[in-house]
């Protein structure tokens, strides 16, 4: 068993290719105690002590959150870890790891933490005219963060940062 802090974090960038190339977002329900209250993320969490490994993590998280059974056959890369949270000073440590799915599976949201999820089209996120910059925190109007406008809000801050790093390696693929 690897060892761990209980402040890892994993999580799962699902894209699917039927009809076109889509990444699955699930939008966080609003919740004072949680800092990524209304922010749109990859499904995932914390790790466990039961949990053997973080990829494990990732699976069980991703299950629990939107009742997708994640294998290890759709399993394309493991992203180095990078850091969640910078913004609140909070730092936790998570590593994404990218599945590939032939078809969108069927969604079944954890209502507790979930509100909804959405589908986004690859090729929208890698239209850099879709990326705009726009205050995310009412603490700091005056700073800008990089982010994509969605049907229900914005993707920003970790998300967006892996989700960047996903399309360059999709571009580097599709070439």
């Amino acid at each position: 068993m690897e060892p761990f802090t209980r402040k890892e974090a994993a999580v799962a960038t699902i894209i699917s290719f039927d009809p076109e190339p889509e990444v699955l977002v699930l939008k966080r329900n609003a919740n004072p105690r949680d800092p990524w209250s209304g922010h749109y993320s990859f499904p995932g969490g914390r790790r466990d002590d039961a949990d053997p490994s973080l990829l494990a993590t990732c699976i069980r998280e991703t299950y629990e959150e939107c009742g997708i059974q994640l294998s290890t056959d759709h399993l394309v890369k493991q992203y180095p870890v990078r850091q969640a949270g910078n913004h609140l000073n909070q730092p936790i440590p998570v590593t994404t790891y990218l599945f590939e799915l032939p078809a969108p599976p069927a969604i079944r949201l954890q209502q507790s933490e979930i509100s909804c999820h959405e589908w986004v089209e690859l090729e929208y996120v890698a239209d850099s005219g879709n990326i705009i910059k726009r205050p995310m925190s009412p603490r700091c109007p005056e700073v800008l963060f990089p982010c994509i406008p969605v049907s229900e809000g914005f993707i920003w801050g970790f998300t967006f940062e892996m989700l960047m790093l996903v399309i360059a390696d999709w571009h580097a693929h599709i070439s």
